[in-house]
């Protein structure tokens, strides 16, 4: 009774096998990850504000045409501190007299979004206590109101 040898080479399929398993592997484990994590959904009603895209360009042509800048920043650290914005007229002089409601969040993960109430400090200066708990990058949305006039703007702020 003789034994059957295998031919060289045989298991050389098996290398294209076992490639195509991590392959898929990896694909599995990279497909549960994107799913699992940060969906990066910027809105809920993206169909809504499509059909309104007319009437934020008609916002935004009247807010260029009040020509107001605004400059925010961050004072303090993670733990305590509070958000500075200024904001100036065409010429440069401070706005006062604005009611703002403003939203930070963080670019990068959810669950930590705060509202912030800002009081007026003077000279277009306002200020609103935050306690926001991640160092880096914050992104403000606000909208500043007075009479007719509507401000609406995002800005970055870095968090120490």
């Amino acid at each position: 009774m003789s034994k059957k040898q295998r031919p060289d080479g045989w298991w050389y399929p098996w290398i294209f096998v076992g490639g195509f398993v991590i392959v898929i592997a990896v694909n599995g484990v990279m497909a549960y990850v994107a799913t699992s994590t940060w969906t990066g959904l910027e809105t809920k009603h993206a169909f809504e504000e499509g059909n309104n895209y007319n009437a934020t360009l008609a916002q935004r042509q009247q807010q260029d045409q009040l020509g107001w800048m605004a400059d925010a920043s961050y004072d303090g650290n993670a733990a305590d501190g509070s958000v500075v914005l200024r904001i100036t007229d065409k010429n440069g002089q401070g706005i006062n007299g604005l009611a703002i409601d403003a939203l930070a969040r963080r670019p990068t993960s959810e669950g930590h979004d705060q509202v912030l109430q800002f009081a007026a400090v003077g000279d277009g200066l306002y200020r609103a206590p935050a306690n926001l708990p991640l160092s880096g990058q914050w992104e403000l949305r606000y909208t500043a109101t007075r009479a007719d006039d509507l401000f609406k703007i995002r800005q970055r702020i870095r968090v120490p």
